[in-house]
């Protein structure tokens, strides 16, 4: 059955591929939580903190250390400041809080600042499946594309860790 779940998501993350970066957030965000989901616990959170306690450092600090990583927190203006919709809310706080986390722990607490973000990437593909997000926006663009690489690397590293 787990290696069938398996196959699954690597399936998911395969076909993420032929996808625009605004339809492959959502498909990477499913096999994300999918592989987590193989996991130990008593909700999806949990399992994910299961998940992400079980990747190696390195590969961590490589994802926290990338270009997609920099592009979403040094974004200006910065990310998630402008509504999109009267009836979209801003996570201006929780998001500003979880930047500020990701810019001064990546070296020293891989670990914790991944979880930081992953809140930033559910906050994203959440404003993406409430049609908060755009196609056509230079500025979702910019923000799916780069959610979309790290979310790929995400999911790649899941793989690893889970077919063990």
């Amino acid at each position: 059955m787990k290696n069938e779940q398996i196959s699954q998501i690597i399936s998911d993350v395969k076909h993420a591929r032929s996808l625009s970066d605004y339809e492959a957030v959502d498909v990477l965000w499913v096999a994300l939580i999918k592989a987590a989901n193989l996991m130990e616990g008593e909700n999806e959170h949990k399992r994910m903190l299961k998940l992400v306690e079980k990747f190696p450092n390195e590969e961590i600090e490589n994802i926290l250390d990338s270009k997609s990583v920099n592009d979403l927190i040094f974004m200006e203006p910065p990310l998630e400041t402008v509504l999109s919709s009267p009836y979209e809310k801003l996570e201006n706080e929780k998001t500003k809080k979880a930047i500020g986390k990701i810019r001064s722990n990546r070296k020293s607490d891989p670990c914790s600042t991944l979880i930081n973000l992953g809140k930033i990437l559910k906050i994203i593909r959440n404003k993406r499946e409430h049609s908060f997000k755009s196609r056509y926006s230079q500025k979702d663009k910019e923000i799916l594309s780069s959610a979309r690489s790290i979310l790929d690397r995400l999911c790649n590293l899941a793989i690893m860790v889970i077919g063990k």
